[in-house]
């Protein structure tokens, strides 16, 4: 497969990392509650670290790429979108984060089924295993702090 095939998916997922980090920026900057600034504020930092991750990847490291053992909770899957605004709730705000990470999970799923070759397929794994693992984190901290809250 030709490096530059794996070096625009590679550029196409780091634009998106970019996106998520000026989202979740943007987000930041519209809720008032400090504590859920910071959450979102640590997804931003999240998304950077995808980046650098991204921006060093190799083929030599592709090599060691594996399916993703992360548990899908699909908690997310089941809630409805909400919209963004300066007063919403904790839970308003979890649900808005999930459903961006799901949608990144499913753009890189789709993507990793569609893939031509072995090579192009393992970028897509590996893309798809980090934002699995955003999703997952963000339906956790859902089912600790809303799901059972009284």
């Amino acid at each position: 497969m030709p490096g530059s095939q794996i070096e625009e998916i590679i550029n196409f997922a780091v634009d998106k990392e970019r996106e998520a980090i000026a989202f979740y920026e943007d987000l930041a900057k519209k809720v008032e509650n400090p504590i859920m600034r910071d959450t979102v504020l640590t997804m931003a930092d999240e998304e950077r670290k995808h980046e650098k991750m991204l921006k060093g990847l190799t083929p030599k490291k592709l090599q060691f790429v594996r399916e993703s053992s992360q548990p899908d909770l699909k908690i997310s899957n089941y809630l409805v979108q909400t919209t963004i605004s300066p007063d919403m709730s904790y839970q308003e705000l979890l649900v808005i984060a999930m459903k961006r990470e799901e949608s990144s999970y499913a753009l890189y799923s789709d993507l990793e089924q569609r893939a031509s070759d072995n090579a192009t397929r393992k970028v897509f794994t590996l893309l798809k295993g980090e934002e699995l693992k955003h999703k997952t984190r963000l339906e956790k901290e859902y089912e600790e702090r809303v799901m059972w809250d009284d």
